[in-house]
């Protein structure tokens, strides 16, 4: 059996409330070995940390979204840090980064939080989970001024020539979701020629981003073999290796033993 490593859930959603131990049960009937569960904001971190230490094979990151600047403080993630500094569970700071999508009169606001989380990392020796959207530019200038100095993953990596430049150039780590099985974006797939097997994983960002049947309804890490076909198509290669090799790429990225 095929196995998979989820690199970015969001099981701390109010979503799963009611029915979170089903639908982990049939993650794992899936094949999902791992989940890393992510945090964007205190709350959601705080959250994430305890499902970490309930679930033996789920870790967690914490971090504040840029959709949560002026709400939560990057001290916020430090103190949470702190209080759990022995737990090995803790794989990342993230989801960090920069939106303007819906809101962009706060940029200069979002770029001090990324900066100062990125910092953060960089003390704690973890690595960032990068959220980025419609924003490439100013992310490329922060991450060239601000270097995360021990990994950095592009989650749900949208590509644009100056971040696939910098992916290359700097060995930085990619993760590709549902979203690259939707019609519109078959324009990514020689972006994803472009960028070695050996800086891919792969993500659900569950609830969102269902791939293709599914768009439109709750997303799970069950979905990831769907993903993992995907990605096999657009690299032309066979969808066992790339499943192998997106595997042995995210316990190595987060260190799980």
């Amino acid at each position: 059996m095929v196995n998979y490593i989820d690199t970015h859930a969001h099981y701390n959603d109010e979503v799963f409330k009611d029915n979170l131990e089903e639908t982990l049960t049939k993650c794992k009937q899936a094949g999902v070995d791992y989940i890393i569960n992510i945090g964007y904001n205190k709350e959601s971190s705080d959250r994430s940390l305890e499902l970490a230490k309930e679930y033996g094979y789920i870790y967690t990151t914490i971090g504040i979204h840029p959709h949560d600047v002026g709400k939560d403080k990057a001290i916020d993630i430090y103190d949470i840090y702190q209080a759990n500094h022995n737990n090995k569970k803790i794989v990342g700071i993230g989801e960090i980064g920069l939106d303007y999508a819906f809101v962009n009169d706060n940029k200069l606001a979002q770029s001090d939080l990324f900066i100062e989380q990125i910092e953060m990392a960089n003390a704690l020796n973890l690595p960032v989970i990068i959220h980025t959207r419609d924003a490439s530019l100013d992310t490329y200038r922060i991450l060239k001024e601000n270097k995360p100095q021990h990994g950095l993953l592009f989650h749900c990596f949208h590509p644009t020539d100056d971040l696939v430049n910098m992916v290359l150039e700097e060995g930085y780590t990619v993760a590709f979701g549902g979203n690259i099985t939707y019609k519109r974006n078959a324009t990514f797939g020689n972006y994803i020629k472009k960028i070695p097997m050996q800086q891919i994983v792969i993500e659900t960002d569950c609830p969102y981003l269902a791939p293709e049947p599914y768009r439109g309804t709750i997303n799970t890490s069950a979905h990831l073999p769907i993903i993992c076909k995907k990605l096999a198509d657009y690299k032309e290669m066979d969808v066992e290796y790339v499943s192998e090799k997106v595997y042995k790429n995210s316990k190595e990225f987060f260190k799980i033993k």
